[in-house]
This record gives structure tokens, C-alpha cells and sequence, in this order.
């Protein structure tokens, strides 16, 4: 037998239950917890690793997926099986005494739940149990409307599965466990009364009416250790949350939970934990919020997070409530001024050699052919791909256009104009070796700023003399892209001010008319100093620029303290850039009205500088900046798309979507076919959900007749066009970046208060013969994702598949005629997530 089952320590553990709930429940890392006990019934469920545990003198296995029960004032030992740091468990501890109230008395009864002695046919009922801990776990770290209710409800479902199902006779009192029964009651006493002042050994014998020198004999022997001993460990273990969440000093901590001083604290510290009380305050502060833990998972791993919450099922939208909106009434003979169509003003993608590509340039014209964009943006233009810049052995140099001619060619030819951003430095010229991307895009200042200035002439004067002075003159010349972030600017901020200025009055130089702005700015709040010192640089310099352009990503400061420093993100950094400024910066992403919020603070930040105050242009947007996060993919994206244009295009010039395809390399990353890619399109040409956001925003008439919080009407000639979307916004463990709810083939856990929305329209105004033609995109129709899922989910696939979610992956279509008189009224049902485009067309 192994020596640790024989030295038996028994600690009674003290359990917090969550506020305003019976239940505790949290995971944590299993290394050795000694014979404890507590008067909660516990449930344990092993996400990761292998642990033993004892009951009394009985010796259990646990596996990964496994889940045990322990009853209330059960001595346990718990010795985990695997390496340091990996085994991981879900615990659930709830309090016997709520259930007194509803008649049921839980703490006379037992229970035996062991997966692993469970009949096969019994099984669904630990997958329900299994079912019920995630939505637990989900409801209480979400913190979900109502959460503590629905919290409180599964708890009364999971008790009366351990009724039906686990419950065992009460075992017959014999004397070993008379004496057990009396050494528990004994130490409850203890927990009760340890941190008052002077309270020992006398007391305990004379509560018990025992004679002191027998009660120390038999607590010795049956606890393995002294009672004192034990007592200065129970008001070690009350201090330790005090000790983690105050500012409480030492010695008033030592005071509060019965140490005659700080002196005999700071030995019992010592000899229990190894280090002091301000080492161990150091290493493991917890702040509070609202009575919870923020630190509530002990356990960092993804990977456990993702075996816990693939328990939560796929929700049947048969059995989601129905949100009714009031009856809206709209005249649609009171128009107002024409649309800005900001939103096919501007489209982007990656990479500007991607351009070259024959799969890719199919799929641009495919864009242009349904939807019809006017410019096109991209990085890259200098990159050493296209040999733009060349140096020669003899330290001479020379420029080379014919790469840059075909990809523009390329795109003016389906008659797009170039949005051309100025940007990154060529290798040979760059004064430093900081760059980002694998492509090696260097961000630095110009080793020799001569030698960048006739690139830039050369470059200029070129495009003039292929394409001509008066259609260049209506291109776009954006300088960099996020200079004052500091993985795409390698200089100081004055260099690049400096760089600017140089650069503008070169290009000015050439043709005043030629649009030149910047700078691709990402609203990370720390730009404002930022802006306010290049607004005051450009009128001391008497430089400008033409428009102002920056990014909007729904990103939103985190309350959380940040880290000290950001780590330098390196060529082989397996994330994206933005992705990993924000996890450093103390970034997460914002709420559904954040990223409005966030145009009008830059919009109003730009009004307030002269030099910016200018053309506004949204150079890249998306919901995340995460070119890994499996919601692009997703029926979410065609919603996201549809409220934030409809709530933003008229405040800017162009809103530019980044990006319109998964044909896009910034590292070298896994690429699966849904990997929650940007674009619109996968990279094999398949539509994804977002794409139809823009097919429905393009088809949107010439004037606007009304906006509403949850759709668009809008008119051309006697046509009308009327766009509805259901959007549900993501929950709060995705905004800090914790994808463990998301997996390949499920991707709609994370999505709170979802509601089936049922919309009533009566148009006013209609008059005459009219055939009505509604296009829907939900999970059923018009999402790829859903259609690959449903083919279940395959890694390669061939022609009749790749043709079958193509087929699924268009907007499903209903038709309908109808003889207004004066109005028109309906009735539309939209799934979570589900766009419409309502086109009504009048018959002659």
C-alpha cells in the first residue's frame, strides 16, 4: 500500500459558494490534495489527464471524460496521475441545506456516481449530467441574463438525476463509523470556532465532554497530527482568501483568524507552505469584481475549455423564443436624400502579388459581376516579390514596373481603381531588419532617403504616363498603414513625420491634384497624442493630406490591469499582428454597439485636427482582428456586416471590408477550408454568409426612405428595397479572446440570448401591380459553413461536393405577387443571424 494513503490528514475545506447561488463551481489543476472534507456534495468531471481518488478506503480511477461524486463530509484524497500541470478538473460543490426549503433533505442521503462503473445503458444519463456542468460553467463565467435562475434551475435538474438514478442506501452505523461520524462532528466544531481568540484544545474537551489528554491521544491518532497543529492549519487555510484579495496587512490578517500574533502566523506559514505570507500575496493577487473571482479559472488550457463545451448542444431553433417587434407602419412616399453607398466604394485583400494569381483574379471577377466595387486597396506595392527596387553590385540601382503594370492592369481591366497604399520599404532600402509578415514586409525609415524619393518619382510619373494625368488624378495614395503601431513602424515618430513630409512634397511636386492621405490608423486609444502631435507637425511643415483614413476592428480596452511589456512579433509568430497587440495591450473585443462607437470617436477626434479634418475613408474593417477566428466563417458575419454598415455608411467616404478573400497569407499558418479566414470567399471560391451582406447592401436603391435599429427601405424609381437582419452578438468569454467554445463544426455556442425575430411591415404608398422577391441567408440556406457541416465536415472533397455546398451556399428565394391599394403588409420570421433582401418591383 502506498505510504501517502496510511499518514491520513484531515482538512476541512471552507466552500464559497457563488453570489446569490448555492453551487460553486470552477476548474483547477490536480497535483495532491490531502484527506480533506467539506458538508457540500461535489461532482468531479476530468477534463484533462488521469486522476486516483480515495473515498474512506476505497481506491478509484478517474480518466479523461470520467465524472465522480463525492457526498457531503466524505473524507476524500485526491493524487493526480499525470505530469505537473496536467491534470485538469471541473468541480462542482453545491449546498445541501437550499434543498431543506423544498423539502428535500440531501444531506441525509447518498449517492454513488462513477462513470466508470456506470451500464452502457445508462450512459445518456451521465451525457446529460455532462450537459448540464458545461451550461453551468458557460452560464457562469458569461454571466448570461438571468444566469443565476437558470443556474439555480439546472441545479434542481441535476439533483433529481442523482435521485433517480444515483442514490444508494445509508449505510448502517457500526463503530468504526460511529467514531468517524463523531471525529467530523469534532472538526466542524473546530472550523466553527478556530479563529476565535484563545480557542484550543480545552474547549473542544469540554464540548465533547472528554477528557483533554484522551482527545489529544485520539485526534493524533486518527488525524496524524496534533490538534493544535491542525487548528493553526484550518485559520492558515480561512486567511489565505483575505491574504490574496486585500490590502489587509499582515499582522491585522494574523489577529483576525486567531494567531496570538504575526510572529506565530509567519512560522505556521512557513512550515505549511514553504514561503511567507508576502511571497505567497506576490505570487498569487486576485482582484474582485462584483463579489466573483476575476481569476476564475485556475486552469489556462484551451484545450480543456473545448472537452467541457462540446457538452453544450447544438441548439434546435425550433426551440428558441420568438422576439416580436412592434407593428412598424412606413410611408414610402417620404424619401429623403440620396444613399451614400460607402460600402461598394472600397474593397481590399492581402497581398499585392496575389493579384498575378488566375484563381485569384476569377474571384475578383466575380465580385465585380454581382456586386460591383469602385476601388480596391492592398499591402504591398514595394514588396521585393515584385522587384520593384534593385540594387546592383556596384551599389547602383534601378527600378523595375512591369510586375506592378500587370497587377494593375489586372485590376483596372475589371474596372476597379487602385487604392494604392504607399508602403513597406524594399529590403535593399530599408535601414533596419524590423519587418512583419512571412512575406518580409520591412517596416523601417529609408536608409537613404534620395534613393526612396526617386522611387516615389519614378513611381508616380510612371502610372501618370501609362494610365494618364486625369485618371490617376482620381486615385487614392494611402501612406503606410498603421504607423503608430509599433510592428508596422520600425523608426520613431518623428522619423516617420519626417518621412512624410518628404515623401508629400515629392508627390506634390509631380501634380498637386494627386490624392495623398493616411495613415491607416487603428483606434487602439493610445492614438490620440499620436494624431495631435502630426497635426501639429503638418502646420509647422505646412504639409496636409488630402484624406484621412483609419481601421475599425471591434476592439474595446480590457479593465484589466495590462501586461509590462509587448513581446516583439517575430516572422514565425503563429497569430496575426493586430491579434497579438491586443492580447498584449489589454485589448478585447466590444460589445454590439462598440464598433459604432468606436467610428464616431475617431470621426469626432478628426473633426477637432485642422490637418485631418478632412475626406473620411475606413481602410480596413471586420469584426475581429483575428484572421484565425472560426465566426468569420459563419452565418454571424452576414449579420455583423449588414447592422454596422446600415448603422455607419453614411458617415464616411468608403468603408473598406478586409478582406474579400481567404486568398491571404500573412503567416504561415494551418489553412483548412473554413479556418475563419477574413474574406468573403473561402480560397477554392465558395461564398461564405458575409458575402451575401454585400450582394444585399448593393442591391439597395438610390434614396433612402427610412433606417430602423433592425433593417433599411430604400427606393428607385417606383422600386423599393427593404433589407432586415437578426443579429445576436457574441459572449463574454469569446470577447477576451477564449475560443473554447468554438470547434471546426460547432461555432455557435458563444452566442448569447439568440431569439427568433418576427417582423411586421406595413408600407404605405403602394399603388398598383407588384411582384415582391424575398432572398434569405440563414444556417439552411446561403451559409457554406453550415452546408459543409451538414456533409459532415470533410477534410477533402470532390467536384459533386465542392458543387453541393456551392449550390447550398447560395440565398434561397421566394417569390410573390401582389395588387396593393394605398398599402402593403407583411409578416417575416428571421432565424439568429439571418439577413433578408426584400426587392419590391412594379409590374406595367
Amino acid at each position: 500500500m502506498d505510504e501517502g494513503w496510511v499518514n491520513m490528514q484531515y482538512q476541512y475545506e471552507q466552500i464559497d459558494y457563488q453570489v446569490d447561488l448555492p453551487i460553486n463551481i470552477f476548474t483547477h489543476t490536480v497535483e495532491q490534495f490531502p484527506f480533506h472534507w467539506h458538508e457540500a456534495t461535489e461532482i468531479l468531471f476530468v477534463l484533462e489527464g488521469e486522476l486516483d481518488i480515495r473515498i474512506n478506503q476505497d481506491d478509484y480511477l478517474l480518466k479523461m471524460g470520467d465524472i465522480f461524486l463525492v457526498n457531503g463530509n466524505e473524507l476524500h484524497f485526491i493524487n493526480s496521475r499525470t505530469v505537473f500541470g496536467q491534470t485538469h478538473v471541473l468541480a462542482l460543490q453545491f449546498d445541501n441545506r437550499y434543498f431543506k426549503k423544498l423539502g428535500i433533505d440531501v444531506e441525509q442521503k447518498r449517492f454513488y456516481m462513477n462513470s466508470g462503473d456506470v451500464e452502457e445503458e445508462s450512459i445518456f444519463v451521465l451525457d446529460e449530467i455532462k450537459y448540464i456542468l458545461a451550461n453551468m460553467m458557460d452560464l457562469v463565467l458569461n454571466k448570461k441574463n438571468l444566469y443565476s435562475l437558470k443556474a439555480t434551475k439546472m441545479l434542481l435538474d441535476l439533483v433529481i438525476l442523482l435521485l433517480e438514478h444515483f442514490e444508494v442506501p445509508t449505510p448502517t452505523k457500526n463503530k468504526q463509523l460511529k467514531d468517524e461520524e463523531r471525529l467530523v462532528k469534532i472538526l466542524q466544531y473546530m472550523n466553527e470556532h478556530c479563529i476565535e481568540v484563545h480557542f484550543g484544545l480545552q474547549n473542544v474537551a469540554k464540548e465533547f465532554s472528554l477528557n483533554p489528554h484522551y482527545l489529544s491521544r485520539y485526534f493524533k491518532s486518527n488525524v496524524g497530527v496534533s490538534l493544535k497543529k491542525y487548528l493553526d492549519n484550518m485559520r492558515l487555510n480561512k486567511s489565505l482568501f483575505t491574504l490574496r484579495t486585500t490590502d489587509e496587512t499582515v499582522t491585522d490578517i494574523a489577529l483576525k483568524f486567531g494567531f496570538p500574533d504575526s510572529k506565530a502566523y509567519y512560522r505556521v506559514f512557513k512550515e505549511v507552505l514553504g514561503i511567507t505570507p508576502m511571497q505567497y500575496r506576490g505570487q498569487y493577487r486576485i482582484e474582485l469584481k462584483k463579489g466573483i473571482i476575476n481569476d476564475y479559472l485556475s486552469i489556462n488550457s484551451k484545450e480543456s475549455f473545448a472537452n467541457l463545451f462540446k457538452y453544450l448542444n447544438r441548439k434546435d431553433i425550433g426551440d428558441l423564443p420568438i422576439k416580436k417587434e412592434a407593428i412598424k407602419t412606413i410611408d414610402v412616399t417620404n424619401f429623403s436624400n440620396k444613399i451614400t453607398r460607402s460600402f461598394t466604394k472600397l474593397i481590399t485583400f492581402g497581398y499585392a502579388p496575389h493579384a498575378l494569381r488566375k484563381d485569384f483574379y476569377e474571384q475578383l471577377q466575380q465580385v465585380q459581376g454581382e456586386i460591383g466595387f469602385e476601388y480596391i486597396r492592398f499591402h504591398g506595392i514595394f514588396s521585393d516579390q515584385l522587384m520593384v527596387y534593385n540594387e546592383k553590385s556596384d551599389g547602383s540601382y534601378y527600378f523595375n514596373f512591369n510586375h506592378i503594370d500587370s497587377l494593375l492592369d489586372n485590376l483596372v481591366g475589371i474596372d476597379l481603381k487602385p487604392f494604392i497604399e504607399i508602403g513597406f520599404m524594399p529590403k535593399s532600402l530599408a535601414s533596419n531588419e524590423n519587418k512583419i509578415f512571412w512575406w518580409e514586409a520591412f517596416v523601417s525609415p529609408p536608409k537613404k532617403m534620395d534613393k526612396w524619393l526617386k522611387l516615389l518619382d519614378s513611381f508616380i510619373r510612371h502610372l501618370i504616363n501609362r494610365y494618364g494625368m486625369q485618371e490617376v488624378r482620381t486615385w487614392y495614395f494611402e501612406f503606410w498603414n498603421e504607423p503608430e503601431v509599433q510592428h508596422f513602424w520600425g523608426g520613431t515618430r518623428q522619423e516617420f513625420f519626417n518621412f512624410y513630409a518628404e515623401s508629400y512634397k515629392c508627390i506634390k511636386a509631380i501634380d498637386p491634384e494627386i490624392k495623398l492621405g493616411g495613415f491607416g490608423t487603428i483606434d487602439f486609444s493610445k492614438n490620440q497624442n499620436w494624431l495631435n502631435d502630426f497635426d501639429h507637425f503638418a502646420q509647422n511643415e505646412k504639409v496636409d493630406v488630402d484624406f484621412f483614413s483609419f481601421h475599425v476592428y471591434n476592439l474595446s480596452k480590457k479593465l484589466l490591469p495590462k501586461p509590462e511589456s509587448i513581446q516583439a512579433v517575430g516572422e514565425n509568430e503563429t497569430g496575426t499582428v493586430i491579434q497579438n497587440i491586443a492580447e498584449s495591450t489589454g485589448i478585447m473585443l466590444g460589445d454590439e454597439n462598440n464598433f459604432t462607437t468606436c467610428i464616431d470617436q475617431i470621426i469626432s477626434k478628426s473633426k477637432e485636427l485642422a490637418s485631418l479634418n478632412r475626406e473620411l475613408w475606413i481602410t480596413e474593417w471586420n469584426a475581429n482582428s483575428d484572421s484565425r477566428d472560426l465566426l468569420h466563417d459563419t452565418c454571424y458575419m452576414g449579420a455583423f456586416i449588414t447592422k454596422n454598415v446600415i448603422e455607419n455608411f453614411d458617415k464616411v467616404k468608403g468603408m473598406g471590408f478586409w478582406t474579400f478573400t481567404d486568398i491571404f497569407d500573412e503567416f504561415q499558418l494551418e489553412q483548412p477550408l473554413f479556418h475563419g479566414g477574413f474574406g468573403l470567399l473561402t480560397y477554392n471560391g465558395i461564398k461564405k454568409a458575409g458575402y451575401h451582406a454585400f450582394f444585399f447592401l448593393s442591391r439597395l436603391g438610390e434614396y433612402l426612405v427610412s433606417k430602423e435599429e433592425d433593417m433599411i427601405v430604400t427606393k428607385s424609381g417606383e422600386d423599393y428595397q427593404i433589407i432586415l437582419f437578426n443579429y445576436s452578438h457574441p459572449n463574454h468569454l469569446y470577447s477576451v479572446f477564449d475560443y473554447s467554445q468554438l470547434s471546426q463544426t460547432s461555432r455557435y455556442k458563444v452566442f448569447e440570448n439568440e431569439r427568433v425575430k418576427s417582423i411586421q411591415l406595413t408600407l404605405e404608398g403602394l399603388h398598383g401591380e407588384y411582384i415582391i422577391k424575398k432572398q434569405y441567408v440563414n444556417r439552411q440556406q446561403g451559409s457554406s459553413y453550415d452546408a459543409w457541416v451538414d456533409t459532415g465536415a470533410p477534410s477533402d472533397m470532390d467536384n459533386d461536393t465542392v458543387n453541393y455546398i456551392k449550390g447550398r451556399a447560395e440565398p434561397g428565394i421566394k417569390i410573390q405577387y401582389i395588387s396593393a391599394k394605398g398599402k402593403y403588409s407583411f409578416h417575416s420570421l428571421l432565424e439568429p443571424h439571418e439577413i433578408q433582401l426584400i426587392e419590391i418591383k412594379r409590374r406595367y
